[in-house]
């Protein structure tokens, strides 16, 4: 969820209960898995010694989850032998992701030689109405989350920013930047529209039959699920996609945390959308895995 003037219950206080103030509020803070875990990385990243490398590999960045993302989708395209890649935020509001995306495209283009465009797809000025009660209309109300655009336009560098009604930016910006996407597929999405039907339009991206401006597997993040059900808002519009066909599933990552340093909250919110019919999908990916599990030696026998 996007940062602003939320409500009580979407800051985390039971009840509707206001934080008044004092020790208790800091021990409520810090509490909590989500809380504890961004101040824990905005302290470890001062500490002297912690360069950019070493910030990028344990997560201490701002908005990991988006530098996983593009991680992923550059390691990705460099196996299958792209030169560049596609990096996407649907739901931009002010812009602090998009720039964040941007700063993390830059590191990873460095680290790995592939080129990573990024776009961002916003209506321009604040949520529209709700189209369906899965939209969460008890949460989000037309107008939340406006955009100056001159002030982000004036940082954005070479990032798009695609403004409009997105059933009709997203089809033409696939439509006038095919060429463009065949040589740096899409390899990260981060949904961000808050509202099912608005998610609904962005998995436009995964519905058509064409595969070119997709790599075989999509990393995704899902921005808006904690303090959801699957039926409503974005996961409603997840399930609808996976309903449609059996061999393009978006499903979340399992056992992410495990192999996450620091155990972050956010690995639960990462998808991927796997492609199965697309033609690179089977090809191995070199290095993902080991490739021989030898039998260990025999324990020797202890003496007497």
């Amino acid at each position: 969820m996007r940062r602003g003037a939320g409500t009580t219950a979407q800051k985390g206080h039971p009840f509707g209960r206001l934080p008044g103030g004092g020790l208790a509020d800091v021990l409520w803070d810090w509490s909590k898995s989500g809380t504890r875990n961004a101040v824990r990385n905005r302290l470890l990243r001062r500490l002297p010694g912690v360069g950019s490398a070493s910030a990028y590999r344990f997560g201490l960045v701002e908005r990991p989850h988006y530098a996983y993302g593009v991680r992923r989708a550059t390691e990705l395209a460099a196996r299958l032998g792209h030169r560049g890649v596609t990096v996407i935020e649907f739901g931009v509001a002010g812009g602090n992701g998009l720039l964040a995306l941007a700063e993390h495209a830059r590191h990873y283009a460095a680290a790995t030689g592939v080129a990573v465009r990024v776009v961002g797809f916003d209506g321009g000025a604040g949520m529209p109405p709700a189209k369906d009660p899965r939209d969460l209309p008890y949460l989000f109300a037309p107008g939340f989350y406006a955009m100056d655009h001159d002030r982000l336009r004036a940082r954005l560098g070479t990032s798009e920013l695609m403004i409009g009604d997105l059933a009709r930016t997203l089809p033409d910006y696939l439509a006038t930047r095919a060429d463009v996407l065949r040589d740096h597929p899409v390899g990260f999405v981060s949904l961000d529209l808050d509202y099912c039907s608005s998610t609904a339009t962005a998995l436009d991206l995964f519905r058509g039959p064409e595969h070119g401006h997709l790599l075989p597997r999509v990393t995704c993040y899902l921005d808006d699920l904690p303090g959801t059900i699957e039926q409503i808002g974005e996961a409603a519009a997840v399930a609808d996609f996976n309903a449609t066909r059996s061999d393009r599933a978006i499903g979340r990552v399992l056992g992410l945390r495990a192999f996450t340093p620091f155990d972050p909250p956010w690995a639960d919110q990462i998808y991927v959308h796997h492609r199965m019919d697309h033609p690179d999908y089977a090809r191995l990916e070199v290095g993902a895995t080991g490739d021989q599990l030898p039998l260990a030696p025999a324990p020797r026998p202890r003496g007497r």
